[in-house]
């Protein structure tokens, strides 16, 4: 009877645990003038000079808050960042790398040219990292920058 009851509790206790349970969707839209506006819509066929916009979307479906979760976008070959167009929803951290690999703040990445070491301009950067300090169960949120094509 022990034996039973230990692996009723068992069972209970496992089906019971919680958990943060995150998805990501991403899109991409451009922007067009419609009417005099600037609207978003899905981006289609993409001329140079045509600023995009990408959006990663997180859902947390568990039921506990995740916690410090770490999005990581390449700025797509041919797209050169528009400086400052980085944003999130809620709390976050934003850096930027100039060679997808290390990620600080603007002022502190550098890159070399004609020898001579300077602060990388925005269109420079490779790619882009926030960090989102929380998101509640059952809540969405979203991170996004803009890029232009070549």
């Amino acid at each position: 009877m022990k034996k039973g009851f230990l692996s009723i509790l068992l069972i209970f206790a496992f089906s019971s645990i919680v958990y943060a349970d995150v998805s990501i969707k991403s899109q991409s839209l451009q922007e067009k003038i419609i009417n005099k506006q600037t609207k978003w819509v899905k981006a289609t066929k993409v001329i140079p000079g045509t600023k995009i916009r990408y959006i990663n979307t997180m859902s947390n479906n568990g039921t506990v808050m995740a916690q410090n979760l770490v999005i990581t976008n390449a700025i797509p070959k041919h797209m050169l960042y528009v400086d400052k167009s980085a944003k999130c929803d809620g709390v976050c951290s934003i850096t930027y790398s100039v060679d997808g690999k290390a990620f600080d703040v603007p002022a502190k990445l550098f890159v070399t040219e004609n020898g001579k070491k300077r602060v990388a301009k925005a269109l420079e950067y490779k790619a882009i990292r926030w960090i989102v300090q929380t998101l509640d169960a059952n809540q969405s949120s979203s991170v996004q920058f803009d890029a232009t094509l070549e």
